[in-house]
């Protein structure tokens, strides 16, 4: 039986659906059938319809394939398609340079997974690795409308034109007719039969083998036997579809002679096909869709089965699922173990209960009462009872059967005899709704007010005075302990020996609506609730189950066991099924995923409303079918349906940042300015998705799994930077442990401000200030340390060499003063005055060096002073001092004149003081790059080792050595005993003017 679901909106599609689930069922399997006269295989098929507005460019489908990842590729004559089952891909002229045209005639994909696309006008396209290339003249093609692709057993694609068959080689296109082998053709249909011979057909029909082309003759005229499709079934038979019609040639029959015509088949045949179960599908121009089994032909038209009589094309994919292209749209037949059964001669096929009697007859109360036997569904009517609508029927154990009505209470047929119990009798109420058989053969009556309990003797009324928790009775349960449970529109009352008890579940259920009750094989209580979901009473233990928990639905109107612990629940949105064990699994909080199997939409179902406000609302047929009345009759489900094999792979078809749109690939960066990202995701699922289930997580971000939305994208705002893996599961409702994921990598790149490499930078930074700082507090306290250093040693040596030396003179000339006797007053008054004289100068001197009061910037000759020095020396001491200079003098500032000076004076000194010499010299040479300063005598000379320290006690060397590299020069000195000594001080003059230029002096 076929179901059909439809996305256009009508008055009359309901009605349409079900006369073409009717019709397409029995016409398919059942050619013969002209009424419901035969019972119903436990599948049938459930239809789908795509036009315009649900996502086609045009209304004109004209071709399928599909490649190996298992997406649909679709060909219109407004562009080609990629169909995911819930999603459209378009490529047409406007996104994709390789199309001229869009209208796509014939799709084909060749074992390499290359999609071949034969277009109208468009020429030969291959999409292939994610990129289209086109076949134009200048590779070989004469003729732009492409009207099959083929590729046969060996591996060679073929090609047919309105003007010529082509062969591809490579890269190019090579026509195979129009030589003397073959004549020229326009081939519409290219077929490989058995025996591997390639049959071609358009204005010929022509078959190939060897090399050798026998062309066969059809009836009609030319343009009448054009060929459109040709093929070869499973039993041996070729069939050639024309424009005339349809003709066939038996196995064992190769002539010309064998074709024969169809006459059940009329006007164009566009295709032929060939589906698994061995159904010949015959698509047509004008007359609809064909089918031949079992040595039958069956008619399929529109507008009820077809949304177009123009049938073009028919595919069978991978999961079974057969697409049909019309020149209305597109129609996908699924498989479904679901049927709803059409009640005849009903105009309303609203049922309320469904009960099936001992025989397994199936009593079905709607507007009127039907009986289900041996597969046929027929009105019943009980004699003594007209004009009366009955709501339920029950057979108690002597086989009465008990009859319960809308207002006029229950009725109990014995044999012959018909007597009726209502208000009279002693009911509260006249509207029931439910019967129960209790274990002592009373029968319990649910009404609209209360309960009613039936014996022989006479009938007993429970109402809310009597403790019942409300008057509007649902539904009815003995347990197996012999208590009596009772649902009603508020809450759930428990009846034990005869009383009204209160317990957990009474009063956790005093507010809900309990229109179900079911007791398992383990004594567990069920209670379903019109809006708050299922609960489960176990050992004084209460449960309760929802969507959260798994559910497809918190509207529960009846629950049923199957034999493999099943429990089978309808409700507002359909049928469900779930594992009882796994709901028992979940109270005992193990972590597991609820398997639930859901029929509804994809079934047919969205135009029906299940009901269950009165009881039976189901029943579990010893057929193995669980049946739940609807508003559109009962709907019949086959308990022992194969779970999923594999899961759908899922996919990630973009990423969108900020409104701009990324390829899905494996890694994908996004700038640093970037506040949104959405990740689109979605199954390459051809049935229905009504079943799939999507979760995703960004780790690294998530914490953990969310379960995604219908629109079936994830939004993300203000990431952090960083990288991320998102990941997308997805999993059927029916079977969630087999999971298939699909992840790319994310990453969010941050500000330059925020990357490694420049906090790096700015701690190297802050760390390099903060030792530069140290590094600078040292250097001024090493530098203070050091000027206080140095000031020390400058004070030390001027004090040497001006305070001492002229302590040392004075204290030589009151020496000689104090040698002389009276006998010359003279003289020692000029020695006393000299000393006088010396004693000042060294008090100045000394007063200078403490205060460093020279001035530094006046130039200064050094010659004469030189001299000068010499002579006072030699006068002092008496010791020949003599000064010469050579080269061209240049001018030295007073501090540097000052330092060689004080150098000059200190050698001399230290030359007639302790060396004892007969004659000093003294040089001064001036050259173009120094100033050399000599000092040489004759005396005693001495070790330089023994007198370089400071140990010593004699800091003259050192002072003298200090001058000199505070000048940049160099001090030689050269002595050895009783061989004089030799002191040098050389000046380079690059030194000098450097030093004066860092110090603002110019020479």
């Amino acid at each position: 039986m076929l179901n059909r679901t439809h996305k256009d909106s009508g008055t009359g599609q309901a009605a349409r659906r079900v006369l073409f689930a009717a019709k397409l069922f029995f016409l398919f399997l059942f050619p013969s059938a002209l009424a419901l006269a035969v019972d119903a295989p436990s599948v049938g098929y459930t239809e789908r319809t795509w036009q315009m507005q649900d996502g086609l460019p045009e209304q004109v489908v004209q071709a399928f394939a599909q490649t190996v990842d298992r997406y649909l590729w679709i060909g219109t004559t407004g562009g080609l398609l990629r169909f995911d089952g819930e999603r459209f891909l378009t490529f047409d002229r406007e996104n994709t340079p390789a199309f001229s045209e869009n209208n796509v005639f014939c799709l084909m994909v060749s074992r390499d997974d290359s999609l071949w696309i034969g277009m109208e006008g468009g020429g030969l396209l291959r999409y292939k690795n994610g990129a289209f290339r086109s076949f134009s003249t200048s590779d070989g093609l004469t003729n732009n409308f492409v009207r099959v692709v083929y590729q046969d057993s060996g591996g060679k694609i073929w090609v047919g034109t309105d003007n010529g068959l082509f062969q591809i080689a490579g890269e190019r296109v090579k026509r195979i007719d129009n030589s003397g082998e073959l004549p020229g053709i326009a081939v519409h249909a290219i077929y490989e039969d058995r025996r591997g011979r390639l049959w071609a057909g358009g204005s010929r029909l022509l078959r190939l083998e060897d090399g050798r082309a026998a062309e066969f003759e059809l009836r009609g005229e030319a343009s009448q036997n054009r060929v459109k499709s040709i093929i070869e079934t499973r039993d041996g038979t070729v069939w050639v579809g024309t424009v005339s019609g349809l003709e066939k040639m038996a196995r064992g029959r190769p002539s010309a002679a064998g074709f024969t015509r169809v006459p059940e088949i009329r006007g164009t045949v566009r295709f032929l096909r060939e589906t698994s179960d061995g159904t010949l599908w015959i698509g047509t121009i004008g007359h609809g869709l064909h089918t031949f089994q079992n040595n039958r032909f069956a008619e399929i038209t529109a507008p009820n089965a077809l949304p177009s009589n123009t049938v073009l094309n028919l595919f069978e994919d991978v999961e079974r699922n057969l697409w049909i292209g019309t020149q209305g749209g597109m129609v996908r037949l699924s498989k479904t173990p679901v049927r709803t059964v059409t009640l005849p001669d009903a105009a309303d096929s609203d049922a309320e209960t469904v009960y099936q009697d001992r025989n397994g007859d199936l009593w079905v109360a709607a507007v009127n009462l039907f009986r289900y036997h041996n597969g046929k569904a027929a009105p019943y009517r009980f004699p003594g009872l007209s004009g009366v609508r009955i709501r339920n029927v029950f057979r108690d154990r002597d086989g009465a059967l008990w009859i319960g009505t809308e207002g006029r209470g229950a009725y109990r047929q014995a044999g012959s005899r018909l007597v009726q119990y209502s208000t009279r009798q002693g009911l509260t109420n006249n509207f029931i709704r439910a019967f129960l058989e209790g274990r002592d053969g009373s029968v319990w009556i649910a009404t609209d007010e209360g309960v009613n309990r039936w014996r022989k003797q006479g009938i007993t009324t429970y109402q809310m005075r009597d403790g019942l928790c409300y008057f509007s009775t649902r539904s009815l349960l003995e347990d197996r302990n012999g208590d009596i449970w009772i649902g009603t529109d508020r809450g759930v009352s428990h009846l034990h020996l005869d009383r009204f008890v209160q317990d957990g579940a009474t009063e956790a259920l005093k507010n809900e609506k309990v229109w179900a009750i079911h007791e398992d094989a383990d004594g567990g209580l069920w209670f379903g609730t019109r809006t708050a979901g299922l609960y489960r009473w176990r050992s004084g233990k209460l449960d309760h189950y929802t969507s959260s928990q798994g559910l497809a639905s918190n509207g529960i109107y009846e629950v049923l066991e199957d034999r493999k612990n099943n429990l089978w629940m309808s409700g507002p949105n359909g049928i469900s099924a779930i594992n009882r064990h796994d709901l028992d699994a979940i109270a005992d909080s193990r972590s597991r995923r609820t398997a639930v199997t859901l029929y509804g939409v994809s079934d047919g179902l969205e135009t029906i409303q299940m009901c269950g406000g009165e009881k039976p609302a189901g029943v579990l047929t010893t057929q193995g079918e669980v049946w739940f009345p609807s508003s559109k009759g009962p709907v019949r489900v086959s308990v022992d349906q194969p779970k999923p094999s594999n899961p759908a792979p899922v996919v990630i078809d973009q990423v969108v940042a900020d409104g701009r749109q990324f390829l899905a690939s494996d890694r994908i960066s996004l700038g640093p300015d970037n506040a949104k990202l959405e990740v689109h995701f979605g199954v390459v699922l051809l049935q229905s998705q009504e079943r799939v289930r999507f979760r995703y997580m960004l780790e690294g971000f998530d914490k953990g799994w969310s379960d995604a939305s219908l629109t079936r994208v994830a939004y993300y705002t203000n990431l952090p930077p960083g990288r991320y893996q998102f990941r997308v599961a997805t999993f059927a409702m029916n079977n969630p442990e087999q999971v298939a994921q699909a992840a790319i990598e994310i990453e969010q790149k941050p500000h330059f401000y925020r990357t490694p490499w420049f906090l790096g930078a700015c701690l190297l930074l802050l760390g390099s200030l903060v030792w530069g700082a140290y590094q600078f507090r040292l250097g001024q306290l090493r530098a203070r340390f050091q000027a206080v250093l140095d000031e020390r040693n400058r004070l030390a040596r001027e004090m040497h060499d001006t305070l001492i030396q002229g302590c040392v003179s004075v204290s030589a000339l009151l020496e000689a003063h104090s040698s002389l006797g009276h006998a010359e007053p003279d003289t020692k008054d000029d020695l006393l005055d000299c000393a006088r004289t010396h004693l000042r100068s060294a008090i100045d001197e000394a007063r200078e060096a403490v205060w460093d009061l020279r001035q530094n910037s006046a130039v200064t000759d050094i010659t004469p002073l030189l001299g000068r020095m010499a002579e006072r020396v030699s006068y002092e001491f008496g010791v020949p001092v003599t000064c010469q200079v050579s080269g061209k003098p240049f001018a030295l500032d007073e501090s540097r004149v000052h330092e060689v000076l004080m150098i000059a004076r200190e050698a001399l000194y230290n030359s007639v003081r302790h060396g004892h010499p007969r004659r000093v010299d003294v040089g001064v040479h001036f050259n173009e790059n120094s100033c050399n300063v000599e000092v040489r005598d004759d005396g005693a000379g001495f070790d330089p080792g023994l007198l370089s320290s400071s140990a010593s006690g004699h800091y003259g060397l050192i002072g003298m050595k200090e001058r000199v590299e505070r000048m940049g020069g160099t001090f030689v000195l050269r002595s050895r005993a009783g061989e004089g000594t030799e002191l040098m001080i050389q000046l380079p003059r690059k030194a000098i003017v450097a030093q004066e230029q860092a110090t603002g002096m110019t020479l």
